[in-house]
C-alpha cells in the first residue's frame, strides 16, 4: 500500500480531445523540475522508459546466434555511443476495479555526455526527420558521466549527477519496469547511469533481476508471446491497443481510463503531444516493410503508404478474411484531412508514455482472455499450433517462477511475461533470471549498498 498522497489536477477530457502533458527536462530547468519528478517516481505503480540513443553498432553483431556474442556487441555500443534523451512516465493506479484507472505523468529529458562519443549517421537522420533537436541536446542537454570500471558513482562525485541519483530513484521505486524491446535500452541505462557493464550476459541478468525486484516487462514480448500480434514495432502496438480500447467501449466492454496532470507550478516546461490523432487513408499501395517492421530502407523518399492505421486495417483484414469496404478504422482521436500526423513518437517522452499505455491496454485485454494469459488457448491450425508449443512451453515454466514477483494487480494478468526480453530473432526470450552458479557483479552490490546508503540519509 503506497503513502497517500494529494488529489492530483486532470484534464477532463476524453482520449479523443486530449492531448499528451509532456513535461520538458533540461539543464536550465532540472532542479525546479526535479520535486515532481521524484515525486512521479516515488508513488508510481509502474514506469515505463524509452531512450535515444546515438547508435547501436554493427547491426549484425547484435543479430548473432549466440546470446553471448550478441551482448559482447551491446556491450560495446553501450561504451562508445551515448544516451541522447531519457522518457520517463509514470503510471499510478488510482482505481483497480471493475475498470483500472491511472493518474500519469510523462517526463522527456534531455541529456548530454561528458565523454566523447560515437554518432552515427543513419541514427542522426532517423531522429532529425522525427523532431529530434541536437542543437537543443548539444546546449542545454543534463549532462552525464558513464560509468567507468575505476569510478565510484555516488560518492566523491567531481560534478553533478541528477540522472544517476533519478535512476537511483527508479531502483528505490520497487515498481514493475516496463520497456519496449527493452534489452538494449536496459544495458544503456546500466552503463551510462548506474555501473560498467559486467563482462557477461550471466552476470548481467544476476544483477537486473536483483536491481528489478518487482520484475521487468517487455511490451514487445507481451505483444509476440502472449497476444500474438501480427506486427510488434512501437507505434503500431500503440494504435492496436487504441483501437482495441475504442472498439471494448463501444461494445460495453471494460477499458482503461487516464488522467494527466496539468503541472500548474511548472507549466511553462509541458508540451502536449497528439498521441492519439489518426491518419485518414493516403489512396495510396501500402508499404509492406514499414506495415510489418516499422521500418523501411528508402525512409520517407518512400513511394508507398506508411500509414500506421492503413497497416492495422491491413492485417485485420487479411486475419479475419473478409473485405471491409468504404470503413474508417474505429480509433479514438481526431483526423487530419488525410496527412500524417506528427505524433511525437520516435521522441523518448512519447515513446515511454506509449509503452506504457500498450501494457496497461494489454493487461485488461488478458483478463478478459485468462486462456491467452495463461498460454491454453488453442490455436486452430496444426502449422501455428507446432511454431506457438516451444514458446509456450517456456512461457509456462516463467509463469510458475514469476508466483513471488510483486506486481500491481491490475498487471497481473501479464505475469507469465514478466522479466522475459525479446530476443531479436530468436523464438523465446532471454529470461532475467539469476543462474545457481553466478554471482552478482561486485559493481552492481557496491552500487546497490550506496544507494541503500544515499536513501537512509
Amino acid at each position: 500500500m503506497t503513502e497517500p498522497v494529494a488529489a492530483p489536477d486532470v484534464q477532463g477530457a476524453s482520449l479523443s480531445e486530449t492531448k499528451v502533458p509532456v513535461v520538458q527536462v533540461l539543464a536550465s530547468n532540472i532542479n525546479e523540475i526535479w520535486p515532481s519528478l521524484v515525486h512521479s517516481i516515488k508513488y508510481s505503480s509502474f514506469i515505463a522508459l524509452d531512450l535515444e540513443l546515438s547508435g547501436l553498432g554493427d547491426r549484425k553483431n547484435l543479430m548473432r546466434k549466440s546470446v553471448d556474442d550478441r551482448y559482447t556487441a551491446i556491450v560495446e555500443a553501450a561504451k562508445s555511443r551515448s544516451v541522447l534523451a531519457l522518457g520517463v512516465s509514470c503510471w499510478r493506479v488510482t482505481r483497480d476495479e471493475p475498470e483500472p484507472e491511472y493518474y500519469v505523468q510523462t517526463y522527456n529529458i534531455l541529456t548530454l555526455s561528458r565523454d566523447n562519443y560515437t554518432v552515427e549517421p543513419d541514427a542522426l537522420q532517423f531522429l532529425v526527420e522525427h523532431g529530434f533537436d541536437f542543437n537543443k541536446q548539444y546546449k542545454e542537454g543534463v549532462s552525464y558521466t558513464p560509468s567507468t570500471e575505476d569510478m565510484i558513482v555516488f560518492k566523491e562525485k567531481k560534478a553533478p549527477e541528477p540522472i544517476r541519483d533519478l535512476f537511483a530513484a527508479i531502483l528505490l521505486a520497487k515498481c514493475p519496469v516496463v520497456t519496449h524491446n527493452g534489452l538494449i535500452d536496459i544495458a544503456f541505462l546500466y552503463q551510462s547511469f548506474y555501473a560498467p557493464l559486467p563482462p557477461t550476459m550471466s552476470i548481467f541478468v544476476a544483477d537486473l533481476q536483483d536491481m528489478f525486484k518487482s520484475g521487468i516487462l517487455d511490451t514487445k514480448c507481451v505483444a509476440e508471446f502472449l497476444i500474438r500480434e501480427t506486427a510488434t514495432y512501437l507505434e503500431y502496438l500503440f494504435r492496436k491497443c487504441n483501437k482495441r480500447m475504442t472498439d471494448a467501449v463501444a461494445a460495453g466492454k471494460p477499458s482503461i481510463n487516464l488522467s494527466f496532470s496539468e503541472h500548474k507550478a511548472i507549466k511553462h516546461w509541458v508540451n502536449h503531444v497528439e498521441c492519439f490523432a489518426s491518419n485518414q487513408s493516403t489512396g495510396r499501395e501500402l508499404c509492406e516493410s514499414y506495415a510489418n517492421h516499422g521500418y523501411c530502407k528508402s525512409g520517407k523518399s518512400c513511394s508507398k503508404s506508411h500509414n500506421v492505421d492503413e497497416a492495422i486495417n491491413s492485417h485485420d483484414k487479411k486475419s479475419k478474411k473478409r473485405k471491409v469496404e468504404g470503413k474508417t478504422p474505429a480509433i479514438l482521436s481526431k483526423q487530419h484531412n488525410g496527412e500524417v500526423v506528427d505524433t511525437g513518437c520516435h521522441r523518448a517522452g512519447v515513446d515511454a508514455f506509449m509503452t506504457g499505455f500498450i501494457v496497461a491496454n494489454y493487461a485488461i485485454y488478458l483478463k478478459a482472455h485468462p486462456k491467452k494469459a495463461k498460454g491454453e488457448e488453442e490455436e486452430k491450425t496444426s502449422s501455428k499450433k507446432s511454431h506457438y508449443q516451444s514458446r509456450d512451453n517456456h512461457m509456462s515454466v516463467t509463469l510458475e517462477e514469476n508466483r513471488d514477483i510483486p506486481l500491481p494487480l491490475v498487471l497481473d494478468p501479464c505475469r507469465r511475461a514478466v522479466n522475459c526480453l525479446t530476443l531479436s530473432g530468436k523464438n523465446i526470450p532471454l529470461k532475467v533470471m539469476k543462474s545457481a552458479f553466478v554471482k552478482p557483479s561486485a559493481a552492481h552490490m557496491r552500487q546497490q549498498h550506496e544507494i541503500a546508503k544515499k536513501s537512509s540519509k
